[in-house]
């Protein structure tokens, strides 16, 4: 919620109700609509996360990063049994956060493009989750010859250009899921990476960790995929609508 919005008469949920934590390998998956009323109040945000919301040129964007974290601290907090504003994070060497305080065995990952965010939580290990938007002029040659390897690129140029975005898209959050959920961002190429057009569940090797990936259903006009450090249990789904309900 930005400086604007916090003067309105927007009514804010009740806090979450508290969730027992994923078992074993499971993961849960929570879809957060950036375009509902704020999950808690924007107070909960660190100086960090507002210093970052200040960065974004359009209100649009710092908006939707605001109301991603402040759902992101709303669902922690309902899984650690806290208030939002007591979540402390802290970033590990490349970036990625990580939970510190008396209860830091939960992983996590969030993911947001356009007005959908998604938020994977888990016990066993290390997460990524990625969500893109799918646009008509994706990829594009440079895009394309960046993101992809050699044999996605001919797999790719076998289609027709015009059907060539949603399956770019769906390889893009694949390679972005398994970067974030060994931590390595930006220090390793996508193109370095087979995770291949087809949205289907596969193991791979990247640097010295052993992922499995499966790609996720998520509304018409978008593409997310999820990652785990040495493999998956069941894949549990939950969305946070703009009253703070938690249907499955």
């Amino acid at each position: 919620m930005t400086r604007s919005e916090a003067g309105r008469s927007e009514a804010l949920p009740e806090p979450l109700a508290p969730r027992a934590w994923p078992r074993e390998r499971d993961v849960h998956v929570w879809t957060i609509d950036l375009n509902a009323p704020p999950a808690a109040s924007a107070p909960c945000l660190d100086e960090r996360e507002i210093e970052r919301a200040r960065r974004f040129v359009r209100a649009d964007d710092a908006r939707r990063y605001e109301r991603a974290h402040v759902a992101l601290r709303a669902i922690v907090g309902a899984y650690l049994g806290c208030e939002p504003a007591r979540v402390a994070f802290a970033e590990q060497a490349r970036g990625k956060p990580r939970l510190i305080g008396p209860r830091t065995g939960l992983h996590f990952n969030l993911s947001h493009s356009k007005d959908l965010a998604l938020l994977a939580l888990g016990a066993a290990d290390e997460l990524g989750v990625d969500v893109e938007a799918v646009r008509a002029d994706l990829p594009g040659v440079d895009l394309a010859a960046a993101v992809l390897d050699a044999r996605e690129l001919e797999q790719l140029a076998e289609r027709p250009e015009d059907a060539q975005a949603e399956p770019f898209v769906t390889c893009w959050t694949r390679k972005e899921a398994c970067l974030k959920a060994v931590g390595l961002g930006l220090s390793l190429e996508p193109r370095g990476l087979h995770a291949g057009l087809e949205p289907r569940p596969m193991r791979m090797r990247v640097g010295m960790r052993e992922l499995e990936l499966v790609s996720l259903s998520v509304r018409p006009g978008y593409r997310a995929a999820l990652a785990a450090v040495g493999g998956l249990g069941g894949v549990s789904r939950f969305e946070l609508d703009g009253r703070g309900m938690v249907p499955a």
